[in-house]
């Protein structure tokens, strides 16, 4: 299994975040664990996500961006279903 990381967009871009949200619900994704902490002026959330085929962990984090980690296909498979949402 070859990980990845997509960059989703901007932490605080509310339409990226809505339309990850509907990808990862289309797929059958439950979030399992959250959690969210500052350091200094970074402000950081987590959450890991399993669905069907795996699992992705979706942070957020500032400077950085709304990203999504986790196995090659499952990042394709929500790529493809967060553009078929927009």
């Amino acid at each position: 299994m070859q990980a990845e990381k997509w960059v989703v967009g901007d932490e605080y871009d509310e339409v990226a975040f809505a339309r990850l949200k509907h990808a990862l619900g289309r797929l059958r994704y439950i979030v399992q664990d959250e959690w969210n902490g500052m350091a200094g002026s970074q402000d950081i959330h987590h959450w890991t996500a399993i669905g069907p085929d795996g699992q992705l962990t979706i942070e957020s984090e500032t400077y950085v961006g709304l990203f999504v980690e986790g196995a090659s296909s499952l990042i394709a498979e929500l790529q493809a279903q967060y553009e078929r949402t927009g």
